[in-house]
């Protein structure tokens, strides 16, 4: 028997005890407690929409995708502290288990968060670039990389072609990186991120991470379906990124980067 079920057991003669002694007042019906638990339970039950968050977690990315009781992660933030409380707002109380991390590239405001998501989740598997060839070193990486093998996690290295089927005609594709990686650019790093194009019908998201205009014009010679209903504008917003061939690719409806997220949190539906 385990320490808590013990525990459970050995506590139950000093609750009734306890009860008895109480004003009549204090003492709510078991049938009342059971309702509410079982309300609390329902309303945090996952349903089949598609849903895509933007989480506020400060200067940097954190896109939450849910379908069902299925999570994928892309990115974490800078802060361990903003993406722990935006995926409790976010994920039922009771579900500690996301399906898919992605780690677009290691720049502190993308990876940071995501050490703390390693250490407090069940990741079935993480999803990642090969940065071996462009010799990329950092403290936060390679304590990325340790926890990954620590903790017995399934590495994917991410690849263009690669698909992910979420149910229900929900997929999301890696646009980006190629083979070989892109060198000698203004950031091999930012042009070697993980681009994804996630699509549910008529709608879709073209979440391009921290490319810059080498890779988007790449991506453009190259035919990628870069079409969007939503497009999560290249290193966030910045001038090396988003040029009007790019815009003009993806054709977008919405477009988001950091300042619209936050100043408000961004979560769209699709039905």
């Amino acid at each position: 028997m385990s320490k808590a079920k013990t525990w459970l057991k050995s506590g139950a003669s000093k609750s009734t005890d306890l009860v008895s002694r109480l004003p009549k007042r204090w003492v709510i019906p078991p049938l009342l407690v059971a309702a509410i638990l079982v309300s609390v339970a329902a309303a945090t039950m996952p349903d089949d929409e598609l849903r895509v968050s933007f989480l506020d977690i400060g200067q940097g990315d954190a896109i939450l995708i849910q379908r069902g009781n299925q999570q994928v992660l892309v990115d974490g933030g800078p802060s361990p502290q903003a993406i722990t409380l935006e995926l409790g707002d976010k994920m039922p109380f009771w579900d500690r288990t996301i399906e898919l991390v992605v780690l677009t590239h290691p720049h502190s405001d993308h990876i940071t968060g995501l050490l703390e998501v390693l250490q407090r989740y069940k990741v079935e598997q993480v999803l990642y670039p090969d940065l071996d060839d462009l010799d990329y070193q950092s403290s936060l990486y390679q304590e990325w990389l340790r926890l990954v093998e620590e903790k017995d996690i399934e590495c994917t290295i991410a690849q263009a072609g690669q698909q992910i089927d979420l149910g229900e005609g929900i997929t999301i594709k890696v646009l980006h990186p190629q083979t070989p990686l892109l060198t000698g650019t203004g950031s091999d790093i930012n042009n070697n991120s993980v681009v994804l194009h996630l699509s549910m019908g008529r709608v879709s998201f073209l979440l391009a991470a921290d490319i810059e205009w080498e890779a988007e014009f790449e991506l453009i010679a190259l035919r990628a379906d870069l079409s969007g209903t939503v497009l999560k504008v290249g290193h966030s917003g910045s001038y090396t990124s988003t040029t009007p061939q790019f815009l003009a690719a993806a054709n977008p409806q919405v477009g988001l980067n950091e300042t619209l997220i936050l100043r408000r949190q961004a979560c769209l539906i699709a039905e």
